[in-house]
């Protein structure tokens, strides 16, 4: 199949630190293409992929994320459109989005067949664009969980594909040092503070890591993270995607403690712990119970009470049984798979 893939244009192929599209991205692509599929990728020139590369900026565009909206539009469009333009001269059989919602907006004027992969959160908003494309012809869409599709029945659904990881980079241990981890981003949505409040009620170590990004985020870290800060708890800053010391605290922790208020529609940070071994804990949000088997990699909990209860259990879990259950359902090669199978039944279909 000829295949290509429109990104945003904030981040690298491999992204070097954040970048979660970006690193789901590089691993399908070049999965496409070491099962022989001719694959163009567009994003920004400095990416490094074996896809073909289409680029309209040579750089990372992020500076421009924190920019006013009129500097932040006119990067994302500029790139989208003219990726488009580029696209519709070429003969693909499939185009997969990965952008927002600015790809749709050309899509809806291509006659190639679309996939469009819902990366983020069905909120509002998001709904009322996207009911625009229900019964629209040639437009597909892919969830990464089962939940998503429940926020808006009645989309064009092909799909649900889980985010995959690179399997064989993670590190997988079975011996565990006495200490709790959390990395993410630092906002009441993600709740980390929650993180330091079970493992001071428990008397145990905890080890933070996440960029801080904008004024928001320096505010929750200062208000509700900072006083919290002590020989137990510690925040080691922004860690590399594959960097030795973010596999060593995911491999070495005893438990991964993820205590999110809001309803997330994957979590690969989760699915990252459990590679290494290393068991799961948090609220049931979202599509938490699709990605943790609540009891047997980890626990999916309601209450406080039923998070402390189960951080003090966490032991109980058998590291073997988090490795397996991301080889069987998370492993890149099995997304690639899965996306694959999705593109063969659509241009079936079509």
């Amino acid at each position: 199949m000829k295949i290509a893939m429109v990104l945003p244009p904030w981040f690298k192929v491999p992204p070097e630190g954040y970048g979660g599209i970006e690193i789901i991205v590089s691993l399908l692509a070049d999965g496409l293409v070491g099962k022989g599929h001719e694959v163009t990728l567009c994003t920004v020139a400095s990416s490094s992929t074996k896809a073909r590369i289409f680029s309209v900026f040579d750089e990372e565009m992020k500076s421009y994320l924190d920019g006013s909206p009129s500097s932040f539009m006119n990067i994302a469009l500029t790139h989208v459109l003219a990726s488009y333009i580029e696209l519709a001269k070429g003969d693909y059989d499939i185009i997969h989005d990965h952008t927002w919602q600015e790809g749709l907006s050309c899509a809806a004027f291509i006659d190639t067949p679309i996939i469009h992969t819902l990366h983020g959160p069905l909120d509002e908003e998001s709904i009322r664009f996207y009911s625009l494309f229900k019964d629209y012809p040639g437009i597909y869409f892919v969830t990464i969980s089962n939940y998503q599709q429940t926020c808006l029945p009645g989309l064009n659904y092909a799909a649900t594909v889980y985010n995959g990881i690179d399997l064989p980079r993670y590190p997988y241990s079975e011996e565990k040092e006495d200490f709790f981890f959390y990395m993410g981003r630092f906002n009441e949505a993600k709740a980390p503070h929650i993180a330091c409040e079970v493992t001071e009620k428990l008397g145990k170590k905890l080890i933070l890591a996440g960029k801080i990004y904008d004024k928001a985020q320096h505010s929750y870290f200062d208000q509700y993270i900072k006083p919290h800060l002590s020989k137990d708890i510690s925040y080691v800053g922004e860690l590399g995607h594959w960097s030795e010391e973010k596999m060593r605290l995911f491999s070495s922790a005893r438990g991964y403690l993820y205590p999110i208020q809001w309803d997330e529609p994957f979590g690969i940070t989760i699915v990252e712990a459990m590679a290494c071994g290393t068991p799961a804990v948090i609220f049931k949000k979202g599509a938490a119970p699709e990605v943790i088997d609540h009891g047997i990699t980890g626990f999916v909990v309601e209450t406080m009470e039923e998070f402390i209860d189960a951080a003090k259990h966490i032991d109980e879990i058998s590291p073997e049984a988090c490795r397996d259950r991301v080889e069987n359902m998370f492993s890149a090669r099995r997304m690639v798979d899965n996306y694959e199978r999705v593109y063969k039944n659509i241009l079936g279909r079509e």
